[in-house]
């Protein structure tokens, strides 16, 4: 097959590595390499094909260089989810969630987490606006922020009609002839045609879901996420 007919989705690999970064929230470079198993070299080259094409965008945070699917999420979304990525932060979360108004002293002595570790994770998720903070006195009191609301409603990690729209354009002037042949929430798929195959490619992006609630109860929030 030509290279030609190998661009964008049409390439196996490329559609794998979007697909990645559509449904993992704060995928970063290293982690899309290892997953798929993909020499950083060839990894470095399908992405720039996708930031070409405007399907992607990147930043770097954290150290690491992390990539984002346009439309579908932006830049602060995508810091949010990186930094609820680790178990001791989504405890530190689901305990604010839980109490608020607590302050550091409170979280680290009901979570066994030394207060340094608790400070730090709270100050990237104040960063993101995951929560906010209020000084009373001396203490600092911490509550959920507008990110965080956002993020237990479900609306930050969504299939939008605006994305697979953007979806569509961008596959249909590259020449991919796109057709949707699923679509709710959480899911979209889509079909290409690939005259030079002997089976037409699919493109299926499935968003995955977060939970957060009181571990001594039932979990009744659902959030979008990895």
């Amino acid at each position: 097959m030509s290279e030609k007919r190998l661009t964008l989705l049409f390439h196996p690999v490329r559609r794998e590595i979007y697909r990645m970064i559509c449904e993992k929230p704060g995928t970063y470079f290293l982690e899309i390499a290892s997953e798929l198993a993909t020499p950083p070299g060839t990894l470095s080259w399908h992405l720039r094909t996708l930031q070409k094409a405007g399907l992607i965008g990147s930043f770097k945070y954290g150290g690491k260089l992390i990539y984002f699917p346009k439309v579908l999420r932006d830049k602060e979304t995508e810091k949010a989810f990186f930094n609820l990525r680790s178990e001791t932060a989504k405890k530190i979360f689901r305990y604010i969630l839980d109490h608020p108004g607590c302050h550091q002293r409170e979280i680290a002595k009901n979570l066994g987490v030394h207060h340094d570790t608790v400070r730090w994770h709270v100050g990237k998720m104040v960063e993101t606006n995951l929560i906010d903070m209020k000084k009373e006195g001396r203490r600092v009191h911490y509550f959920l922020g507008e990110m965080g609301k956002k993020l237990l409603e479900g609306s930050l990690n969504v299939i939008t009609d605006a994305f697979v729209l953007f979806l569509m354009d961008r596959l249909t002037e590259r020449a991919q002839n796109p057709e949707i042949i699923g679509k709710s929430s959480d899911r979209v798929a889509v079909k290409l045609d690939c005259p030079d195959l002997q089976e037409d490619c699919t493109l299926i992006i499935q968003l995955k879901k977060w939970e957060f609630g009181n571990d001594k109860k039932e979990t009744h929030e659902k959030v979008e996420g990895t």
